[in-house]
Formats: structure tokens, C-alpha cells, sequence
């Protein structure tokens, strides 16, 4: 069951700046069309400016289409009267987790979002224990946020979004800012949601290495998807996305580059894991 349709989906920026450049009619996302199932793992990848970040923000409603549709759940995000119901749907965590701890204690932080929509205080206590819980960071829950560590934080950061429900959580770079340490607690944090609590997440990032851990992924080139599939179907499209400067994870950029030096890989890895055990074995 789809989740998450875009139909032929454009939107563009329209701001006295961008008339001013002569350019408010560029579309930053131009006839994009998706689908995202219930309980999927998605991870949108691209260039800085490709789109990714203006295409979260319309999975909730934060924007809304210049043309063409956005339903969630069956809704369309363009009816402001169920705007509510997407967002109690769909939670965004930003790139920076600064951008979204309010609070001066990890807990109540957590409580902000189930306060607002108004839960019982017994509840929100259940909510903000299992949340914190599901992120490792129960233990933290007296501490101030602004003394845990950047993984720690953006872990607080999910677990606010937790703690409202949603069926869907959107991440956008939720890890560009942390350290290697920091972006595996986060991934690992993910991955457990998706697996464990069937929540659809749908991760944008320009780590490739992030990437491969999703079902799906789909590539964006200036506004357009350049192409989607599984992790394999769409990495092992090497040429294609290095004819547009995108990057593919190092395990499958260093077997490409040994195939084409005339040793026999049949298939491209995307780990290092599977890096090491298929040279294993041609190499023997």
C-alpha cells in the first residue's frame, strides 16, 4: 500500500529575490513522480541544490505543490483543511538537531511535540519514556541537551518526533553535521525504527554508504529523479551517475574501477563487507 504519491509533483521558490534574478520560474522540482509504501525504508540522494530538502518539506506539508499532487495517507496536502492530520502523520527532523531542542531537559524536550497535541499528561509520560527508550537515550533523560555529544542530540531530536506517533518520519541530513561516531548511532537509531516498529522512513542524505541501507532508493539531478530502484539496481549504474558528478559508496567505486583494469567482478558490492568477500574469491 502506497503511502507517499507524488503526481508529476513541480514546485518553485516564488520570493522578491529569485524576481529580482530573473529566475522565478525556475522549477526546483520539476514532474517528479514517486511512490513510497507503508513501512518502507527510502533514502533520496543527490547534489546540494538537486532538490532533496525541498522535497521533504512537501512529504508534510511544509510546502505545498506549484503543480501537479501530493497525497500522504490518501490526503492532499494541498487541502490546508488537513494540513493537522499530515503533520500528525509525517514528522521532519532537520539537519541540525539545535534547530529542534527547545527544552533545557532531554525529557521534556521529548514531551514538547505530545503537549501540543494536547495528550493526556499520564500518556506523554508513557510516550516519552517508551520514545527515549527506542533511541537509546533513556538514560540521558535528565541530562541538558546541550551537553550531550551531536549524535546523542539528533537521537533526542527522533525521539521527539517519536513521541507524536507519526507513521512516517522524514529525515533530512539528519547526520551531515555529526562525526563518522555520531552518523552510525543515528543510522543504527533508523534502521531499528523502520525494522522493529514498521515506521515508513524516508532518509535524505548525500552519504552513499547511508544509502544502500534503504529498500529504495531514488536519485535526484536538478529538480528530476534521474533514476530509483533498489540499492544494487541503482549503484550499479556507475556511469550514469558519475557522467552527472554523483557519487556511489567506495566498495562498489573500487571493484568498478578493478573490473575496468580486466579483473572478472560480475557484480558491483555496495559494502565493504561484501567488498572483501567477493575479492576474496576472485582473487584466490
Amino acid at each position: 500500500m502506497d503511502f507517499i504519491t507524488a503526481q508529476n509533483l513541480s514546485f518553485r521558490y516564488d520570493t522578491e529575490y529569485s524576481q529580482l534574478k530573473n529566475d522565478g520560474q525556475r522549477m526546483v522540482l520539476d514532474d517528479v513522480s514517486l511512490n513510497i509504501k507503508k513501512g518502507e525504508f527510502v533514502a533520496i540522494v543527490g547534489h546540494n541544490g538537486s532538490g532533496k530538502s525541498t522535497l521533504a518539506k512537501q512529504f508534510n506539508a511544509m510546502l505545498i505543490p506549484t503543480s501537479g499532487k501530493l497525497f500522504v495517507d490518501g490526503i492532499d496536502t494541498s487541502d490546508e483543511s488537513r494540513c493537522y492530520d499530515i503533520r500528525r502523520k509525517v514528522g521532519l527532523v532537520l539537519q541540525n538537531p539545535d534547530n529542534q531542542l527547545v527544552a533545557s531537559i532531554v525529557e521534556e524536550d521529548v514531551a514538547f511535540g505530545p503537549e501540543n497535541l494536547g495528550i493526556e499528561p499520564s500518556l506523554i509520560r508513557e510516550r516519552v519514556d517508551e520514545a527515549l527508550k527506542a533511541v537509546d537515550m533513556y538514560d540521558f533523560r535528565t541530562f541538558a541537551p546541550h551537553k550531550l555529544s551531536g549524535g546523542q542530540k539528533q537521537r533526542v531530536a527522533i525521539a521527539g518526533v517519536i513521541a507524536m506517533q507519526p507513521d512516517c518520519i522524514v529525515l533530512d541530513e539528519p547526520t551531515a553535521m555529526l562525526d563518522p561516531s555520531g552518523r552510525n548511532e543515528v543510522i543504527k537509531t533508523i534502521k531499528r525504527l523502520n525494522k522493529e516498529s514498521g515506521i515508513t522512513v524516508v532518509l535524505i542524505t548525500h552519504f552513499m554508504e547511508e544509502a544502500v541501507n534503504a529498500d529504495k532508493v531514488f536519485v535526484m539531478d536538478g529538480g528530476k529523479i534521474l533514476c530509483s530502484g533498489t540499492p544494487y539496481e541503482v549503484f550499479s549504474q556507475v556511469e550514469l551517475l558519475k557522467k552527472r558528478r554523483l557519487d556511489v559508496p567506495v566498495a562498489t567505486q573500487l571493484c568498478y574501477k578493478l573490473r575496468a583494469c580486466g579483473v572478472d567482478i560480475k557484480s558491483l558490492p555496495l559494502t565493504n563487507e561484501e567488498c572483501i568477500a567477493l575479492l576474496s574469491e576472485v582473487l584466490k
